[in-house]
C-alpha cells in the first residue's frame, strides 16, 4: 500500500539528525567537495540526498531520531544509484530495489557528473517542482519555514543528482527533461512505494556477502556417515516426494532448490561447526546437529513442523513457485552474493574451491523466504526474497 505524501513529509520534517549523524554523512560527502554540479559542490548535493534518505529510513521504522545504521542504509542507497545499471526502470507497480551486482566504480561515476551539461528547460522543471512542493508544505502547515526550506533544498539536490546519474548511466552528456522525469518519479517511488525491507536489504546483502563466518563455514566438511544419515532422513525423503514442484525454478537457482531442505540443514550444520570449533561433522554429530539446526530456524520464527507434518512440507514445496520476474531477481542476487564473497576473501578462486557454499546459502534463503509469504498459495515474490534475506542475516549473525 502506498504511503500518503502528507504523512511522509510530516515524518521527514519531524525526524532529528544529531551532530554525530551529520558528521557521519559529511564524512562520505566531503570526498566530492572539489567537484561542482549546477552551481553547488557535489558534496552539498550528496549531503542533502543522504540526509533525505536517512530520514526516510528512520520514518519507515516509526522513529523520530536517526541512528548510525540509518545512515549506512542511505549510503547503500546512494551506492545503488551510482554503481548499478537499469535502476531507472523501477515503477510504482514494481517498486523493488533490484539487488544487482555493481557495473561501475561509484566514486569515479559521481565525480564524472561534473562534465554533464544541463539545459535551461530541465533546470526550470526542477525549480518549478520545488516551488510546487513548498506550496504543498505550506498549505498543509507542515513544520516551520526553516524546516520546510531544508526539505525543499534536499529535494532539489536529490532531483538534480538523480537526473545526472540517469543521464550518465545511459551514456549521454546532456541532461534532458526526460532525465528529470525519471529522477522525479524515482524519488516519489522511494518515498511513497518502496517497502522498508528493500532499503534494509541493500545493506544486509552487503553485510551477508562479506560476513567472516561464510569462508569458515564453507571449509567445514561432512563425513560419509553424516551424509548417509542425511540422505536417508525425513528431509531427504520429502525432497524426493515433492521435488517435482521445484523443477521449474531449478534453472534460476543453479539447482539449489532441488535439495532445499537438506542443503539448508547442511549449511546450518556448518555454522554450528564453526561455533563449536569442529573441522568436520562426523556421524556422531548428526543428531545434535539436526536438532540445533531446527532450533536455529525456530529462533528466527520459522517453524520446523515441515519435518513432522506432511502438509506443512507440501506447503513449502508448493509455495516455491516463482512470481513474474523473480527468476531474474534470484539470478542477480546470486551474482551479487558471489561477487561480495570473492571480494571479501580476496581470492578469485574461492568459489571454485567451495562451489557448494552459494547453493546452500540460496537454498536456506528460499526456505526462509517461502515462510514469510502472507499466503502459501501465492507465488514467491521479490519482497519475500528480501524478507528471507533479512532473516538469513539475522540467523547467521545470531
Amino acid at each position: 500500500m502506498a504511503r500518503t505524501p502528507v504523512a511522509v513529509y510530516q515524518g521527514l520534517l519531524k525526524t532529528q539528525l544529531d551532530d554525530s549523524i551529520t558528521d557521519q554523512i559529511e564524512t562520505v560527502a566531503t570526498r566530492f567537495s572539489e567537484t561542482q554540479f549546477v552551481g553547488e559542490k557535489v558534496s552539498v548535493h550528496l549531503t542533502r540526498f543522504l540526509k533525505l534518505i536517512t530520514k526516510l529510513v528512520t520514518y519507515l521504522e516509526s522513529r523520530d531520531k536517526t541512528t548510525p545504521s540509518d545512515v549506512t542504509v542511505a549510503i547503500d542507497v546512494l551506492d545503488y544509484f551510482t554503481s548499478t545499471s537499469k535502476w531507472w526502470s523501477m515503477t510504482r507497480k514494481t517498486p523493488g530495489l533490484m539487488l544487482r551486482p555493481p557495473s561501475r566504480e561509484p566514486r569515479s561515476f559521481i565525480k564524472s557528473i561534473e562534465g554533464l551539461q544541463i539545459g535551461p528547460n530541465t533546470l526550470q522543471r526542477i525549480s518549478g517542482s520545488g516551488e510546487k512542493l513548498m506550496r504543498f508544505l505550506q498549505e498543509h502547515e507542515l513544520a516551520d519555514r526553516d524546516l520546510r526550506e531544508n526539505l525543499h533544498e534536499s529535494f532539489i539536490s536529490s532531483w538534480a543528482i538523480l537526473s545526472a546519474f540517469a543521464c550518465k548511466g545511459q551514456g549521454r552528456s546532456v541532461i534532458i527533461e526526460a532525465d528529470f522525469e525519471t529522477a522525479y518519479d524515482i524519488t516519489r517511488i522511494l518515498l511513497f512505494h518502496v517497502p522498508n525491507e528493500d532499503f534494509r536489504a541493500l545493506t544486509v546483502i552487503r553485510n551477508l556477502g562479506s560476513h567472516s563466518v561464510l569462508p569458515r563455514a564453507a571449509s567445514i566438511g561432512f563425513s560419509p556417515g553424516f551424509e548417509r544419515k542425511l540422505n536417508s532422513s525425513v528431509a531427504a525423503n520429502l525432497e524426493r516426494v515433492h521435488g517435482d514442484h521445484l523443477a521449474g525454478m531449478a534453472p534460476a537457482t543453479s539447482g539449489a532448490s532441488r535439495t532445499i531442505l537438506t542443503n539448508s540443514l547442511r549449511f546450518l550444520g556448518q555454522l554450528q561447526a564453526v561455533g563449536r570449533g569442529i573441522d568436520r561433522l562426523e556421524e556422531e554429530h548428526y543428531d545434535s546437529t539436526i536438532v540445533a539446526a531446527l532450533q536455529m530456524l525456530e529462533s528466527v520464527g520459522v517453524s520446523s513442523d515441515f519435518l513432522e507434518n506432511e502438509s506443512s512440507a507440501a506447503d513449502i514445496f508448493q509455495g516455491l513457485r516463482l512470481g513474474e520476474g523473480v527468476d531474474e531477481t534470484i539470478q542477480l542476487l546470486i551474482r551479487r552474493l558471489e561477487g561480495l564473497i570473492v571480494d571479501s576473501t580476496g581470492n578469485k578462486d574461492f568459489l571454485l574451491q567451495y562451489a557448494r557454499l552459494v547453493p546452500r546459502l540460496i537454498a536456506l534463503l528460499l526456505l526462509l523466504a517461502t515462510t514469510t509469504k502472507t499466503s502459501q498459495k501465492a507465488p514467491l515474490k521479490d519482497i519475500d526474497l528480501k524478507r528471507g534475506l533479512l532473516l538469513l542475516h539475522n540467523l547467521i549473525s545470531g
